[in-house]
């Protein structure tokens, strides 16, 4: 395999592994053999997905990012999508490659409006707001086709929370299962121990409250993960990757607040026709990232 072919194989990989903020092919390649243990058709479009968006981006001379995999993790999560809500090889291919290649230019509109005047200080990232825009207008023409099946769960207090945790990382590529859980979560301590154990907060602290807090939901209902895979990025998002300029203490106060806010906004959420997908870490984080960027802002009292 000569170096052009394993830069494309690199790059597309490691397009799967930055749906965690990785840029790391084993991790990658981990995530793939634990969604395809899930479902091989969710796996292959997954890698397709990376690799049609980050082949169009090369062709736009956005090059250096589609190597790093920036440039693939949201058409690969719009493949995740269409794995699993269509049951046909066709549609899913052909709506993967628009998706993926949608996911450019509305990536590029989230960066102007991100560097305008009012936000740039406070340095949002884009992550998968392409994702979530493309897959949900995809989702509104897709509605008359969707089939998806029901989570796996339990009722029983310690398997349920246990099957919470793995799930919660397994839901983040819209997958389920213990093992599909357990393999991402391995993928990401073998590409940064700090992403795992940020992403281990998150899913933890999660399933627990949301077990212990008297909340309308029980023990079955937590066990799917739905309700907490979106505190699993945003753990990792505000206490590994973005505000790094803070205390390790700042940053897991930040990332538990930011927990709290996913529930908030994902309840919310339910009451819309909205498709929730990540929009609830997304917006939870930028809400927690402006917050911080007013507070260094303001002028030190005398």
């Amino acid at each position: 395999m000569n170096s052009l072919t394993m830069t494309a194989v690199r790059s597309v990989l490691q397009g799967v592994s930055q749906i965690f903020f990785l840029s790391n092919s084993w991790t990658g390649l981990l995530i793939l053999i634990g969604i395809g243990i899930f479902d091989v058709r969710m796996a292959t479009l997954v890698l397709f997905g990376s690799a049609v968006q980050a082949f169009g981006a090369w062709l736009l001379d956005a090059g250096e990012e589609a190597t790093q995999g920036l440039m693939g993790y949201n058409g690969a999560l719009v493949g995740a999508v269409l794995g699993y809500e269509l049951d046909s090889w066709k549609a899913g291919i052909l709506l993967t490659i628009i998706g993926a290649l949608s996911c450019i230019p509305v990536h590029r509109l989230f960066q102007k409006i991100f560097a305008l005047p009012g936000l740039r200080n406070a340095q949002l990232p884009v992550s998968t707001a392409p994702f979530c825009t493309v897959a949900g207008l995809l989702f509104a023409l897709m509605m008359p086709w969707v089939s998806t099946g029901a989570p796996s769960s339990s009722e029983e207090p310690l398997v349920g929370t246990f099957l919470g945790i793995a799930n919660e990382f397994a839901e983040v590529v819209l997958t389920d299962g213990w093992v599909t859980g357990l393999f991402i979560i391995v993928a990401l301590f073998i590409g940064s121990w700090k992403v795992g154990l940020f992403g281990l907060l998150g899913s933890i602290v999660s399933a627990l409250f949301l077990v212990i807090l008297p909340l309308p939901m029980n023990v079955d209902d937590v066990s799917t993960g739905l309700y907490g895979y979106s505190a699993v990025l945003v753990s990792i998002a505000l206490g590994t990757i973005f505000l790094n300029h803070l205390s390790l203490t700042t940053r897991i106060l930040l990332a538990l607040l930011g927990t709290v806010l996913t529930w908030l906004v994902q309840a919310l959420l339910a009451l819309t026709v909205i498709p929730v997908y990540t929009w609830p870490f997304l917006l939870s984080t930028w809400i927690v990232m402006l917050l911080v960027a007013k507070t260094r802002s303001k002028p030190a009292s005398i």
